[in-house]
């Protein structure tokens, strides 16, 4: 049955062919500069702002001495690619430099991590960046050990100083750089950066408020907002989740013999899923959760999932970075924060919620679920990269063979502002292996972020790279077909769908601690309540979700929905081009057929 109002659309390019840059607007936000305090203690993170951010002398406003813009990062760890770690040279020259300031690197378990794929990608897994602990330095034999706070940002610009000195020709750098300072060139230091902190692209409450609970902008300071602002209008009873009902039954799922070819799988990295019928997910009396990996339409990667904690435990126990949260186990929690106080975490649901979205527009696809989110809604960057990685070399591996293990497309509902959209590009690991994903034809669907602003936000603004499978970059809609006031938006933003009071599955065992408003006992002279009802008259419950759907808004949800309308596509189509031909260029032939027959205008 067709929607009354078409509730997705695609935006030609606005830039005419040779205009370049023209129109593109950078707009200014303050970005995930407002997480709050004890957040960022929690994860061990630190704010970038502008107006005290250390920078390099006499290096100009063309390079590394340009003034930064806002950002959140972790404080103890920086991104290296995984080659030059392997360098102890470039190790030795990385530490040499991180001296006068008192710290040093900390390598990974280079060996942890082997691709099983072969050839070009299995080379491109073993270049990307790796998660390097920060430590105070041990001092020179004699010399007694000094304070020192250990800081990522601190660090980097330490280490392009060193590799600015060292790309000078005057006799002082030569004699005081010393051999291992020269080893450290700016083609080695243009490839590390920070261990930025994602957000989770749905509106919620308190995830980056400090003060009080908002009414307003999950983006402001202090206390609740008061009058118009770009999220008032998607907040329910204090809350940007609320129950519903819903009075349909589960879409129809066709079963494999009709189908006559594999699933398309949308992998969605996230914060796991958690029970629901309609996701084939239910409460494991073990602990935990039980999934049909023959046919279930969740299904999740046991494998991919413990390298993600492997390498993330190992970081916090041995590589200086006792602050990081390790994700453990597949399925999304804690509900809650602080079981003294109850009240549900930011992000609670996320992961269920955008796979009850595919379920509804792509009913005879199938859900890979990847946990790399926090259910406060943060997600570290390093965890992303692996998880992405891993599944890089999943689909390497399916590519060169049977394609069991095949994943068609990927929807990341998360993201971040970087602090050098000039570096960007050329300097970030996560595009090197979203770039890894689009040239295996891989489609990626990335939400545009909810801070209403033209500032582009990663990886949704990667859209604006050439790749020959473009990055779907999804913008959100109101239910009457106007873009939502709260979503991101720009040249950058080239895919809008439904992102505002969007209906979904939410996990039917989750009731959170607040409580109607109005409760009155039953009648006198009632008979007996059904069993396991209750037997009392009383308002909504604003988080009871035993119902087992909500309504929720942000460009969250508008990404996957694209992403479910691909998958479909691909499914439309296999008569013609076979879900089931291996291979890169067979898998790029199908995304790119799939785009276009639903209307992607690509580039003029």
């Amino acid at each position: 049955m067709p929607q009354p109002i078409r509730n997705w659309y695609f935006e030609p390019d606005p830039v005419p062919p040779g205009a370049g840059s023209a129109g593109d607007e950078d707009g200014v936000a303050p970005g995930l500069v407002f997480l709050p305090g004890a957040s960022l203690q929690q994860h061990g993170a630190r704010r970038l702002d502008p107006s005290d951010a250390p920078t390099i002398p006499g290096s100009g406003g063309d390079g590394w001495g340009r003034t930064p813009s806002s950002t959140v990062y972790r404080a103890r760890t920086l991104l290296i690619p995984a080659d030059l770690l392997r360098d102890d040279a470039v190790v030795r020259a990385i530490n040499v430099a991180l001296r006068p300031v008192g710290m040093s690197i900390v390598r990974p378990d280079l060996d942890s991590r082997q691709p099983r794929s072969v050839g070009p990608v299995a080379q491109a897994l073993q270049r990307l960046p790796r998660i390097a602990g920060l430590v105070p330095a041990v001092p020179e034999p004699g010399q007694p050990a000094v304070p020192v706070v250990v800081d990522a940002w601190t660090a980097l610009q330490t280490l392009r100083a060193a590799a600015d000195a060292a790309g000078r020709t005057d006799r002082e750098s030569e004699v005081e750089g010393a051999e291992p300072i020269a080893a450290l060139t700016q083609e080695i230091v243009v490839r590390i950066g920070l261990e930025h902190l994602l957000a989770g692209s749905a509106i919620s409450p308190n995830a980056f408020s400090e003060g009080n609970a908002i009414t307003g902008s999950p983006f402001s300071e202090g206390n609740a907002v008061d009058g118009p602002s770009s999220t008032g209008s998607y907040v329910y009873s204090g809350g940007t989740r609320a129950p519903v009902t819903v009075c349909l039954p589960a879409p129809h799922r066709r079963n494999p013999e009709t189908l006559g070819c594999r699933r398309p799988v949308v992998a969605v990295l996230d914060t796991g899923v958690r029970a629901h019928p309609w996701l084939d997910v239910a409460p494991d009396p073990a602990g935990g959760y039980i999934i049909d990996p023959a046919e279930g339409f969740v299904t999740d990667d046991p494998g991919i999932q413990a390298a993600i904690y492997q390498e993330s435990r190992y970081a916090a126990e041995h590589q200086g970075d006792p602050s990081r949260l390790v994700i453990v186990g597949p399925w999304d929690g804690p509900v809650a924060a602080d079981p003294l106080v109850g009240e549900l975490n930011d992000a609670t649901g996320h992961g269920t919620f955008i796979a009850g979205i595919v379920r509804q527009a792509a009913p005879d696809a199938r859900v890979l679920s990847i946990r790399i989110m926090h259910s406060d809604d943060v997600v570290y960057e390093g965890d992303l990269i692996c998880a992405l990685a891993l599944l890089a070399d999943r689909i390497a591996a399916a590519e060169a063979g049977s394609m069991a293990e095949m994943v068609d497309v990927v929807s990341l509902s998360l993201g971040y502002f970087d602090e050098s959209t000039a570096d960007v590009a050329y300097s970030c690991g996560l595009w090197q292996i979203i770039r890894l994903l689009l040239d295996m034809g891989v489609a990626v669907v990335t939400a545009a972020g909810n801070y209403s602003t033209r500032r582009r936000f990663y990886p949704a603004a990667f859209s604006l790279q050439p790749s020959p499978v473009p990055v779907i970059s999804v913008g959100a809609l109101n239910p009457n077909g106007s873009k939502a006031l709260f979503s991101d938006g720009g040249r950058w933003v080239r895919a809008w769908a439904a992102g505002a009071a969007v209906i979904s599955t939410y996990p039917d065992d989750v009731n959170g601690s607040l409580t109607p408003q109005v409760r009155v006992g039953a009648h006198p002279g009632r008979l007996s309540p059904e069993a396991g009802r209750p037997d009392d008259r009383e308002a909504l419950d604003p988080d009871d979700f035993r119902g087992g759907f909500a309504t929720w808004s942000g460009t969250s949800f508008a990404a996957p929905l694209i992403a479910a309308h691909i998958a479909a596509r691909l499914l439309d189509q296999a008569s013609v081009l076979s879900m089931d031909q291996p291979g890169g260029q067979a898998a790029a032939d199908r995304t790119l057929a799939a785009l276009a027959s639903l209307g992607w205008p690509g580039r003029p």
